[in-house]
C-alpha cells in the first residue's frame, strides 16, 4: 500500500500485496480500516461521474463534497485520477473510451475555479507499454484528435494516456499536475489487465481531512 498526502488531500494507492480489490470481502476488510465511509462506484468505462447521494449506476466517477468521506476507483491499467480544490473532490477511473468520451473534462468542470485544482494520476498503463493497433490509431483520427500521442517502437505502436489527460489539464490552466509515473504494465507491484490480471483490481482511494 502506498500513502501520499498532499495538504489535506490524502491519496491510498493498494498494490498486489494488499490482495485483490475486486474481491468484494478482501475490499470489505482493507476498507474496515481507514475507519471512513466509503462510495465506489459501478465502474464501466462511461464518462459518468455520480455522487455518492444521486448513486448512479454505471458510473467511473464519484464527486464528494464533504471532508473525512472517502471515494474510490478500481484500475488495472486504467488511469485513477484524482481532481481536488482541498474543499471537494473527484476520483475518476479513466479507460481510454471515458477519457475520449470527456470524463476528465466533466470532472474539472464540477470546480468554480480549475486553474486553481491539483489533478493527481495514479498507477496505469504507460507510453512504454500500453500498445495499440492501427484501428485505435484511426478511431482517434475520426475524433479530430492528433496523433501526438502515439509512439512507433521496435515492439509497435504505443499510446500515452498521461500525455493525452495532461493536455486535457493544460486547456483548464491547470499548473498543479502529479503524475506519479509509475506503469502498471512494467511493475510488478500492482495488477495488469494486460497481462492477465483479468479479474483483480488495485483500488485508489481519495480523501480530504478537515
Amino acid at each position: 500500500m502506498r500513502h501520499l498526502k498532499i495538504k489535506n488531500l490524502n491519496i491510498i494507492i493498494t498494490e498486489k500485496s494488499d490482495g485483490n480489490m475486486k474481491d468484494p470481502d478482501t475490499r470489505e476488510d482493507f476498507l474496515k480500516k481507514t475507519g471512513l465511509p466509503v462510495y465506489i462506484p459501478h465502474q464501466k468505462h462511461t464518462a459518468v461521474i455520480t455522487t455518492p447521494e444521486e448513486n448512479l449506476s454505471p458510473a467511473d466517477g464519484v464527486f464528494i463534497e464533504r471532508k473525512v468521506f472517502a471515494g474510490g476507483v478500481l484500475t488495472a491499467d486504467c488511469m485513477p485520477v484524482v481532481i481536488t480544490d482541498f474543499n471537494k473532490l473527484v476520483v475518476i477511473h479513466a479507460g481510454w473510451r471515458g477519457a475520449v468520451g470527456g470524463i476528465i473534462q466533466r470532472g474539472i468542470e464540477l470546480f468554480e475555479k480549475p486553474e486553481e485544482l491539483t489533478v493527481f494520476i495514479g498507477p496505469s498503463a504507460g507510453k512504454c507499454c500500453y500498445q495499440v493497433q492501427n484501428d485505435f490509431i484511426e478511431m482517434f483520427r475520426e475524433k479530430g484528435l492528433p496523433d501526438k500521442y502515439f509512439y512507433r517502437n521496435s515492439g509497435g505502436i504505443t499510446f500515452s494516456m498521461q500525455e493525452f489527460v495532461k493536455d486535457i489539464t493544460d486547456r483548464y490552466g491547470i499548473k498543479n499536475l502529479i503524475d506519479i509515473s509509475l506503469c502498471t504494465i512494467c511493475e510488478d507491484d500492482f495488477y495488469s489487465y494486460r497481462k492477465g490480471d483479468f479479474s483483480e483490481r488495485i483500488l485508489t482511494l481519495a480523501w480530504l481531512e478537515e
